[in-house]
Order: C-alpha cells, then sequence, then structure tokens
C-alpha cells in the first residue's frame, strides 16, 4: 500500500496548485491518500483571511487521488508546530507518511521513489527518512546505485515511518546536554546546525526540521537522498517561510520517467557524497548567500 502524502498549506494559492498538479502527475497518485493541513490566518495581517479561505475552497475540490481529508484550522499555528501535529496524527493511523509543503513541485517519478525507499527500509531503524530533495552532487566514479545515505534529512518532501517520528524529543528538555553537542552537531549536519536549534530554543523560529535533525543526529541515523533530485523548491521568491530571494542550494531535477531504482544495501555513508552534499552548509557558502540575498532584496526593492 502506498504512504498517505500530507501537504501543508497556508495562503499561497498559485504555489498549492502547482504542488498538487505534480503531484497528478505522478500515476501512483490514483491509488495514495491525500490530507491537507490549512493554517489559519493571522489576527493583524490585512486580507490573509481571504487568501486563506481561497486556499480552503481550492483544497476542498481537489481530485485524482484514492481520497482526500482535509483539516483547516481556525487559529494560526505557524508551520513548525502544524507539521508535528498534522503529522503525528496521520502517521499514527498510516504508520508512514509522505510529506509535502505548499511550495514543492515534484518529479512524475518521485512517489515511485519514496514509495520503493520506504518499502525496502521500513525494517531497517538505521534509515531515519527517504528524502526525495538532493542538492547537486556528483557520484563517484563507479558508484552503482542512484541514490545515497547521508546525515541531515532535508524537509524539503520526505517521508518517515512511525517508529522513527515517534521516537524524537520534540522539547529538547535536556539543553544542557544540547549545548554540549554543539560543536558535534555541526561536524554531522553542517555549520548552521546549532545556530537553527538554538534560534529555536531563543524563540526566534519554529522550525520542526532542525529538531528532527537533532534527533537523527543523537540517535546516530542516515538519511535516503536521490542522486538526481525529485523536488523543485518553488519557494525562494520571498515568500516561502524560511526561505529568501537567493537560494544556495543548487539541483538538478529528474525529468526522466524512472519508476524502478536502484538503493544502497549497506547503511554505509560514502564520504565523497556526504561532502558534495553538506559543502551547501559550509560557512563560505552561507556568507556568500547572505551577501547575495542583501543584493537581491535591494535590487527586488527599487
Amino acid at each position: 500500500m502506498y504512504a498517505p502524502i500530507v501537504i501543508f498549506a497556508f495562503t499561497r494559492l498559485d504555489s498549492l496548485k502547482e504542488c498538487v498538479a505534480a503531484l497528478q502527475n505522478n500515476l501512483e497518485a490514483a491509488e495514495t491518500n491525500l490530507v491537507v493541513f490549512v493554517d489559519g490566518p493571522r489576527s493583524n495581517r490585512e486580507g490573509e483571511a481571504e487568501k486563506v479561505e481561497s486556499v480552503r475552497q481550492f483544497v476542498r475540490g481537489i481530485s485524482g487521488f484514492k481520497s482526500l481529508e482535509t483539516h483547516f484550522s481556525e487559529t494560526n499555528k505557524g508551520l513548525g508546530p502544524s507539521i508535528i501535529a498534522g503529522v503525528t496524527n496521520v502517521i499514527g493511523r498510516y504508520g508512514k507518511a509522505i510529506v509535502i509543503e505548499d511550495d514543492l513541485i515534484a518529479s512524475h517519478n518521485m512517489l515511485a521513489y519514496v514509495n520503493q525507499g520506504l518499502d525496502k527500509y521500513e525494517n531497517n531503524p538505521e534509515v531515519f527518512s527517504i528524502c526525495a530533495y538532493s542538492n547537486r552532487v556528483k557520484a563517484p566514479k563507479g558508484y552503482e546505485y542512484d541514490a545515497y545515505f547521508a546525515p541531515r534529512s532535508s524537509s524539503w518532501g520526505w517521508a518517515t515511518w512511525k517508529d522513527r517520528w515517534m521516537s524524537c524529543d520534540w522539547g529538547l528538555n535536556d539543553w544542557a546536554s544540547v549545548e554540549n553537542n554543539a560543536k558535534a552537531f555541526n561536524r554531522w549536519g553542517g555549520s548552521d546546525c546549532f545556530r537553527m536549534l538554538k534560534g529555536w530554543k531563543d524563540g526566534r523560529n519554529k522550525s520542526w526540521a532542525i529538531r528532527f535533525c537533532y534527533n537523527q543526529f543523537v540517535q546516530n541515523k542516515v538519511s535516503l537522498f536521490p542522486l538526481v533530485s525529485k523536488i523543485d523548491n518553488e519557494g525562494f521568491d520571498g515568500s516561502g517561510t524560511n526561505c529568501m530571494l537567493y537560494n544556495r542550494f543548487k539541483f538538478d531535477f529528474d525529468e526522466s520517467e524512472t519508476k524502478e531504482f536502484r538503493m544502497p544495501e549497506s547503511f554505509d555513508t560514502n564520504p565523497k557524497l556526504v561532502k558534495e552534499a553538506l559543502k551547501y552548509h559550509t560557512i563560505a557558502t552561507r556568507i556568500h548567500s547572505r551577501l547575495m540575498n542583501i543584493y537581491y532584496t535591494k535590487f527586488k526593492n527599487k
């Protein structure tokens, strides 16, 4: 049985329409249950309630899937809390879930790839998640698979199983231990890891994803990534939550019709591929990205 798709939406009707249309282009969609969560409007944002209502109206009419289940929040929860509550709801009933945010465009074979990964590694707790997005990487000569294992799960189109999701400590109540792990966490997943986690602790963000990654880190688990990305992130127009105008992440988008993928049998990571994947989180790359965003912001406002 295919894993259900869980979409999280808010105010971006056009983005959501593109997201849904791309999923409908996957042949597996017709046999896949779809669950859509739409967050509520913020009380202090003029016109936001109308935008949310237009999204809800569209969601009510979605077709092309095995079933449609909708959840419309009357209050604004924010993306992080919405995802934690929503995924917990769905994964508790289905045992696994594929999670998509409304600014993500799936390839024609994304559902085939993710479901194959979920089936293959379901009984292997060493694998924390199946990621549909991948940064541009160059496979080593002779590498025989269409996917690779790496640390730090991606939040841009991903899937996991109930036991791994429920193993997460979202509160991170032993913060002294977290701080002691700061340097190791950065070495594991990139130079921005602990900064984002500290931002959540201090109330500067509500990120569920960095807490998911921290739980993966302390459990010493890996995530599966495709060599060629099955996701295009359309959120880098300034409208996406946690996304800026300039995107430091580069990727190749899968436009093939491939439905069967060669996936690793061993859970060992390939050092060259991990280095390629994590180079987008280095200090130098992040500084360049910040400077480019300052430039693009000034240019856009002229």
